[in-house]
């Protein structure tokens, strides 16, 4: 027998970029790629600043070359960095590109280059959604506790109609199947125990969770690929 959760949406709200994805080592890495000088005597407080001014000594898609390699050199070829430079101007990368594994980080690098030159990259939107799940007994509690992305991508899939992307590009998946995309699908999440639940923040794109705000609470079958014995 399955385990049933009870979900409640607690708010669904659009959000410009992730916690955290730009750290104060990586603010200084851009800043050493930018050539700008005693980027090491900066007080941390003014490092993304100073960071966002370094990039405006750029043309646009300079910088977003500069950025891309940062942040994806280890994934694209140049070729790939130069096309992308461009399409960032017009297109939601973080949502459109083919590769779903890089779209958390497209979305980073968006949000990053929209602040240096808002009038050139259109603004990064995503979605922070935040669920309270609530177990029935203590062993469906503790299942829980160790959830990964595979069980908040279920959760979530759970909630929305069949005519949502996830349901319809991974329906087999969200029934029984492994998961991997699940990891691309959720970029960020966190949680707080409860004494019976556990409430969840979600970041993800609008394009996967695109009618999620529509939703306020549901029965949920949802499991993890780590665990699928429930």
């Amino acid at each position: 027998m399955k385990a049933k959760f009870d979900v409640s949406v607690r708010s669904v709200n659009e959000i410009n970029e992730l916690p955290n994805s730009w750290t104060i080592e990586d603010y200084k890495e851009v800043l050493e790629l930018a050539d700008f000088e005693d980027w090491d005597e900066i007080d941390e407080n003014e490092l993304k600043d100073y960071t966002l001014l370094s990039l405006q000594e750029f043309e646009a898609d300079e910088a977003a070359e500069l950025i891309l390699h940062y942040r994806l050199g280890d994934h694209l070829k140049s070729g790939q960095i130069q096309n992308m430079a461009q399409e960032m101007m017009d297109e939601k990368l973080w949502e459109e590109y083919q590769d779903i594994r890089l779209h958390k980080d497209l979305f980073a690098c968006a949000s990053l280059l929209h602040a240096a030159f808002p009038n050139k990259f259109p603004e990064a939107e995503a979605v922070k959604c935040n669920i309270e799940v609530t177990a029935k007994n203590p062993f469906e509690l503790e299942f829980l506790k160790e959830t990964d992305k595979t069980l908040l991508t279920r959760l979530l899939a759970n909630g929305m109609d069949n005519h949502a992307i996830i349901n319809r590009l991974f329906d087999e998946q969200v029934a029984g199947r492994p998961f991997p995309e699940a990891e691309s699908i959720i970029w960020q999440h966190e949680k707080v125990e409860k004494k019976d639940s556990v409430l969840f923040t979600i970041y993800s794109s609008q394009y996967w969770l695109h009618g999620m705000d529509e939703v306020t609470s549901y029965t949920s079958e949802a499991f993890s690929d780590l665990t699928n014995a429930l």
